[in-house]
């Protein structure tokens, strides 16, 4: 079976899938998906080659994350999470919780999450006291996400971060003022955060693209396929993150990868 390729995440030591799957919608803000059925649709994407999950303390996910795991190698997939803490001690004990829901005594990625542009040279500081988790090995990599060009920017230069999450899709300015809701860029255009997600890879941070298709976003939606092969082939992006329901979701997602 062809499956998606694996990459390097920048310069983080990591290799991910080129695709991987967002958990949001499995938790109960979404649809609410019971853990063990979330959990086989998650080791489902894992047979397809989509060996990077998604997910967040906020997401109520976890869990599902934690049934996947029970039917898949560990050191076989790539497990992103995301904190909303603002100091690092109350991180240090957030992601004490987060690894007794995902039943793993390790996370690949610790993102500090949607980092507004006011609050970035803090969440540097952050990062700084957060550093020693890395040396422990509970934690693999360190970065952030957010929505902002100014964050991308400045984040690109903070020796603490290995990784970028950021809103990143094939939308003109017309129509991000038409759905600002679906994609909420902070500050800058679209075309201005692609030349500092350009800056950050080539400082060698990995970098995550999400909201590829924005929030499902009308006009991107409608040409899904052309939407994400355009972020796809960014030489900038290591890895975009999908939002999905289902396992026919992500075989759809992982032919349009594999079409390229």
């Amino acid at each position: 079976m062809v499956r998606v390729p694996t990459v390097n995440l920048g310069s983080s030591g990591l290799q991910v899938s080129k695709l991987g799957f967002g958990t949001f919608h499995l938790g109960p803000a979404s649809l609410g998906m019971s853990p063990e059925r979330g959990g086989r649709v998650l080791a489902e994407s894992y047979k397809l080659g989509v060996r990077f999950w998604d997910t967040s303390d906020d997401y109520g996910s976890h869990p599902h994350v934690a049934s996947a795991l029970r039917h898949v190698p560990r050191k076989k997939v790539v497990i992103s999470t995301k904190t909303s803490a603002m100091s690092g001690e109350e991180a240090k004990k957030g992601l004490k919780t987060t690894l007794k829901e995902l039943d793993t005594d390790y996370v690949d990625i610790f993102l500090l999450h949607f980092v507004k542009s006011e609050w970035v040279d803090r969440s540097r500081e952050v990062l700084k006291e957060l550093s020693e988790m890395k040396q422990s090995g509970v934690v693999k990599t360190l970065g952030l996400s957010t929505h902002s060009v100014a964050v991308v920017r400045d984040a690109s230069r903070f020796e603490e971060l290995d990784v970028i999450m950021t809103i990143c899709c094939k939308a003109d300015d017309a129509i991000i003022r038409k759905f600002p809701e679906h994609i909420p860029l902070e500050d800058g255009s679209m075309q201005e955060m692609f030349r500092a997600i350009k800056l950050a890879h080539s400082s060698g941070k990995g970098v995550i693209a999400m909201k590829v298709l924005g929030s499902s976003t009308p006009a991107l939606v409608s040409r899904y396929r052309s939407s994400i092969r355009a972020i796809a082939r960014l030489d900038s992006v290591d890895v975009m993150i999908i939002g999905m329901k289902t396992v026919d979701e992500v075989k759809r997602n992982v032919e349009v990868i594999l079409s390229g």
